[in-house]
C-alpha cells in the first residue's frame, strides 16, 4: 500500500523537515543542517515552507539561536502568527453571527490544532479558517456569509438546492478584504450525510474562539478527518497533515475501536488504513496493531477502491467506467445508507454537480465528451 501512495507522501526532503519539526534533540538539530545544507532557504516548495514555523519552535525549545538562518526562521514564525491572528479576528465576529442566529459553530483542522495541540498561534500556517455547521443550518449560514459581504471563491449552481448539500461538503469564501473561511456542512468530502457527522456533533467539545461560543472535534473524530483528508493527493503537497496528526496523538487520547468501526461504517476504511499505516510505519505512532488489522480487514462498497485509489492519482489514465464508478461510490455514500437503486434520477443530479454545469440539461453531452476522450478522441 506504501508503494502506492508514493505519489502522496513526504519526500525525502520533506521528510527531514518533519524531523527538525517533531523530533527532540539531537535528532531534530541534525534534521535541520541536513535539510539546510541541501536547500539554503532559498525557495522551498510551498508544502515544506509550511512546516518551518514548526521548525522554529522544535528548534528554540532545543536551545535556539545556534542553528543556520536562525533570524530568518525567527521572521517566517512572526510572519505566520501576525497573519494567524488577523485570520482569527476578522473570523470571529462572523462565527459569533452564526451563534447568535442559533447555528451551532464547530472549529475544525488548522484553527482548532493551532490552538489546542500546536506549541503556540503562530506555529501553523494557515491560508484559511475552517468552520463547520450542521448540515440542516448549511443554507442559513450561506446565506448569512453572502449577506456579510462573503463570496464563494469556487463554482456553485446559479440556484442552490437540497442536492447541493448532499454532493458537496464545503464552500470556501472570501471577504472583501482577503479573508478565507472554508464554510463545512459535512466534516468528510466523502461522506455527504448527517449521519456521518453525528459522531463530530455528539463528541465536540467547548471551544473558545477568542470569545465566539463554539465547539471542536473529539481527537478521535478529528484524526479521522485529518486521515481521511490527507492523505490523498494535492496539487499542494499535503505534509502539514502528519505533523498534524502526530501533535494530536502527543495531546489527547484517540478511542482506537471507536475510530476503526466509525471509519468501517462509513466506507472509508481504505483512506484511514493507509493513513495510520504510513504513520506506524514511518513515524512509530501508537497506532494499535489490532486497529491496522481491523482496517484492512473492513469491508467496502462499489467502487470505493476505485474512488480512492483514483485520489491517489487524480492525473493517471483512467477509463469513463471507472470514473463513473467512482462518482457512483461518493454518491451512494452520500445517501447515508439508503438504497442508491430507489433513488437513481437523483444520480444525475449528482454528476451535474461534478462536472460543475448549471443546469441538468446540459449533462448529456458532458457524459458524450468526456466518454470520448476517455476513448482517444480529440478534447
Amino acid at each position: 500500500m506504501l508503494d502506492a501512495l508514493e505519489g502522496c507522501l513526504p519526500t525525502p526532503s520533506q521528510r527531514l523537515l518533519l524531523e527538525a519539526a517533531l523530533l527532540k534533540p539531537p535528532a531534530a538539530e541534525r534534521a535541520w543542517r541536513d535539510w539546510y545544507a541541501e536547500h539554503q532557504l532559498e525557495a522551498p516548495d510551498e508544502g515544506s515552507f509550511r512546516l518551518l514555523p514548526l521548525v522554529f519552535c522544535n528548534l528554540e525549545r532545543c536551545g535556539g539561536g545556534l542553528w543556520p538562518q536562525w533570524e530568518k526562521l525567527r521572521g517566517i514564525h512572526r510572519l505566520a502568527w501576525s497573519r494567524n491572528q488577523w485570520l482569527f479576528h476578522h473570523v470571529r465576529p462572523l462565527a459569533k453571527e452564526l451563534a447568535d442566529a442559533g447555528i451551532p459553530v464547530m472549529v475544525v483542522k488548522g484553527a482548532a490544532l493551532t490552538l489546542r495541540v500546536y506549541p503556540d498561534a503562530g506555529a501553523r500556517p494557515m491560508q484559511d479558517v475552517d468552520l463547520m455547521v450542521p448540515s440542516a443550518r448549511a443554507a442559513e449560514a450561506f446565506e448569512i456569509f453572502e449577506r456579510r459581504g462573503w463570496r464563494p471563491t469556487r463554482w456553485r449552481p446559479l440556484e442552490i438546492g437540497p442536492e447541493f448539500y448532499s454532493f458537496c461538503h464545503a464552500m470556501d469564501f472570501e471577504s472583501g478584504n482577503g479573508c478565507r473561511v472554508d464554510l463545512h456542512w459535512h466534516a468528510l468530502i466523502q461522506c455527504c450525510h448527517q449521519a456521518a457527522d453525528e459522531p463530530f456533533w455528539a463528541g465536540a467539545t467547548p471551544f473558545d474562539f477568542l470569545g465566539a461560543e463554539a465547539l471542536a472535534p473529539a481527537a478521535t473524530e478529528h484524526l479521522l478527518q485529518l486521515c481521511v483528508h490527507g492523505i490523498v493527493h494535492s496539487p499542494t503537497p499535503g505534509v502539514r497533515w502528519v505533523a498534524d496528526s502526530l501533535l494530536l496523538l502527543r495531546a489527547e487520547p484517540v478511542d482506537w475501536p471507536r475510530l476503526a468501526s466509525l471509519a468501517t461504517r462509513l466506507d472509508v476504511a481504505p483512506y484511514l488504513a493507509a493513513a495510520l499505516g504510513y504513520l506506524h510505519a514511518d513515524w512509530d505512532a501508537p497506532v494499535p496493531a489490532e486497529t491496522l488489522r481491523a482496517l484492512a480487514n473492513a469491508p467496502h462498497g462499489t467502487g470505493t477502491r476505485e474512488e480512492f485509489e483514483r485520489e491517489l492519482a487524480p492525473l493517471a489514465p483512467r477509463s469513463a467506467w471507472t470514473d463513473l464508478l467512482t462518482f457512483w461510490a461518493r454518491w451512494r455514500r452520500s445517501l447515508g445508507g439508503a438504497s442508491p437503486w430507489l433513488r437513481l434520477p437523483a444520480f444525475a443530479r449528482h454528476l451535474q454537480y461534478a462536472f460543475e454545469l448549471d443546469r441538468l440539461g446540459m449533462l448529456p453531452a458532458q457524459l458524450g465528451r468526456s466518454a470520448w476522450r476517455r476513448m482517444g478522441g480529440a478534447p
